[in-house]
Protein backbone atom coordinates (compact mmCIF):
# COMPACT_ATOMS: atom_id res chain seq x y z
CA UNK A 1 0.00 0.00 0.00
CA UNK A 2 1.16 3.08 -0.67
CA UNK A 3 0.95 5.52 2.33
CA UNK A 4 0.25 8.88 1.20
CA UNK A 5 2.26 12.14 2.29
CA UNK A 6 1.06 14.81 4.48
CA UNK A 7 0.98 17.19 1.80
CA UNK A 8 -1.19 15.11 0.10
CA UNK A 9 -3.72 14.66 3.03
CA UNK A 10 -3.31 18.50 3.71
CA UNK A 11 -4.70 19.24 -0.17
CA UNK A 12 -7.58 16.94 -0.09
CA UNK A 13 -8.64 18.27 3.54
CA UNK A 14 -8.31 21.53 2.05
CA UNK A 15 -10.03 20.96 -1.49
CA UNK A 16 -12.91 19.08 0.52
CA UNK A 17 -13.10 21.75 3.28
CA UNK A 18 -13.51 24.30 0.22
CA UNK A 19 -15.57 22.73 -1.64
CA UNK A 20 -18.27 22.16 0.67
CA UNK A 21 -18.47 25.70 1.52
CA UNK A 22 -20.34 26.96 -1.50
CA UNK A 23 -22.99 28.95 0.73
CA UNK A 24 -21.96 31.57 2.78
CA UNK A 25 -25.34 32.02 4.96
CA UNK A 26 -26.53 30.50 8.43
CA UNK A 27 -24.98 30.94 11.76
CA UNK A 28 -21.75 29.83 12.18
CA UNK A 29 -20.39 26.64 13.67
CA UNK A 30 -18.47 26.61 17.23
CA UNK A 31 -15.29 25.92 17.22
CA UNK A 32 -15.39 22.45 18.60
CA UNK A 33 -17.75 21.26 15.19
CA UNK A 34 -15.03 22.69 12.96
CA UNK A 35 -12.50 20.27 14.56
CA UNK A 36 -14.74 17.50 14.74
CA UNK A 37 -15.19 18.76 11.22
CA UNK A 38 -11.81 19.19 9.77
CA UNK A 39 -10.86 15.86 12.05
CA UNK A 40 -13.42 13.72 10.14
CA UNK A 41 -12.21 15.00 6.58
CA UNK A 42 -8.76 14.10 7.53
CA UNK A 43 -10.66 10.42 8.33
CA UNK A 44 -11.72 10.06 5.80
CA UNK A 45 -9.27 10.84 3.62
CA UNK A 46 -7.04 8.75 5.09
CA UNK A 47 -9.44 5.93 4.84
CA UNK A 48 -9.39 6.27 1.27
CA UNK A 49 -6.04 6.29 0.76
CA UNK A 50 -5.77 3.33 2.64
CA UNK A 51 -4.95 3.89 6.30
CA UNK A 52 -8.00 0.96 7.18
CA UNK A 53 -4.62 -1.62 5.90
CA UNK A 54 -2.07 0.14 7.73
CA UNK A 55 -0.04 -2.34 9.53
CA UNK A 56 -0.07 -2.84 13.59
CA UNK A 57 3.47 -1.00 14.16
CA UNK A 58 2.23 2.07 11.60
CA UNK A 59 -0.60 3.02 13.36
CA UNK A 60 1.23 5.16 15.27
CA UNK A 61 2.78 7.26 12.65
CA UNK A 62 -0.60 7.17 10.87
CA UNK A 63 -2.13 9.13 14.08
CA UNK A 64 0.87 11.75 13.97
CA UNK A 65 0.25 12.29 10.14
CA UNK A 66 -2.85 13.02 11.11
CA UNK A 67 -2.65 15.18 13.80
CA UNK A 68 -0.09 17.11 11.55
CA UNK A 69 -2.24 17.93 8.96
CA UNK A 70 -5.39 18.93 11.10
CA UNK A 71 -3.08 21.74 12.94
CA UNK A 72 -1.48 22.57 9.11
CA UNK A 73 -5.28 22.84 7.98
CA UNK A 74 -6.76 24.19 11.04
CA UNK A 75 -10.41 25.20 11.70
CA UNK A 76 -10.27 29.41 11.06
CA UNK A 77 -12.02 29.08 7.37
CA UNK A 78 -14.45 26.83 9.07
CA UNK A 79 -15.17 28.86 11.54
CA UNK A 80 -15.07 32.05 9.08
CA UNK A 81 -16.70 30.81 6.24
CA UNK A 82 -18.80 28.13 6.58
CA UNK A 83 -22.37 28.08 7.89
CA UNK A 84 -23.38 25.31 10.68
CA UNK A 85 -25.89 23.47 7.54
CA UNK A 86 -22.40 22.59 5.49
CA UNK A 87 -20.27 21.55 8.63
CA UNK A 88 -22.82 19.40 9.86
CA UNK A 89 -23.71 18.25 6.59
CA UNK A 90 -19.98 17.50 6.61
CA UNK A 91 -19.70 15.70 9.88
CA UNK A 92 -22.62 13.43 8.45
CA UNK A 93 -20.62 12.08 5.49
CA UNK A 94 -19.51 8.91 5.22
CA UNK A 95 -17.13 9.26 2.37
CA UNK A 96 -15.22 11.91 0.46
CA UNK A 97 -17.32 11.42 -2.11
CA UNK A 98 -20.38 11.76 0.04
CA UNK A 99 -19.32 15.21 1.31
CA UNK A 100 -18.62 16.01 -2.30
CA UNK A 101 -22.30 14.83 -3.49
CA UNK A 102 -24.33 16.24 -0.56
CA UNK A 103 -23.00 18.78 1.03
CA UNK A 104 -22.32 20.86 -2.23
CA UNK A 105 -25.71 21.19 -2.28
CA UNK A 106 -26.66 21.76 0.80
Amino acid sequence: MKRPSALSLVAAVVCAALSIASSACGSKPSAGDCDKMVRHIVDLEAAEAGAGAVAADQKADLEQRKKSVFQSVGTTYCRDEMPVDQVRCALDAKTLADLSDKCDKS
